[in-house]
């Protein structure tokens, strides 16, 4: 399990459905099944877990995505916008914590010294929460 740091905006439309996949600059480890997404100031905290694919890429003969989501078709057509985002990330299912899990939590209870700004792999004491 990871934890990725998000905007708000971006965090809506995973929740709401319209955005169906996750788009990253970097290659996750094919064993990654779930993103912890860190919710940026003002939340500052984790209240969504989501289970994933393994990364598609938009490299010479791969399929392309399914235009059934935001950003979907950019990605396809290598959008300006989606430069260096060579990796998408489906989302196969998004669970809302029952408790969030912030800020201070992160510090105290699982080690993590700052906000997430980038790729953190979860530590043993988040992926043994009750997350469903």
């Amino acid at each position: 399990d990871v934890i990725l740091a998000i905007q708000e905006p971006y965090m809506n439309q995973i929740v709401d459905g319209s955005k169906t996949y996750e788009f990253r600059k970097y290659l996750l480890k094919t064993t990654i099944e779930r993103i912890w997404f860190y919710r940026i100031s003002p939340h500052s905290s984790i209240e969504y877990v989501c289970e994933i694919e393994p990364a598609r890429t938009r490299m010479p003969g791969d399929e392309p995505l399914p235009e059934d989501g935001l950003g979907n078709l950019e990605y396809n057509t290598r959008h300006k916008d989606y430069d260096g985002y060579d990796y998408a990330y489906k989302i196969k299912s998004v669970y809302h914590l029952e408790t969030p899990i912030t800020l201070d939590d992160l510090k105290n209870e699982h080690g993590i010294t700052a906000a997430p700004r980038g790729l953190i792999y979860a530590p043993k004491s988040m992926t043994d929460i009750d997350w469903r």
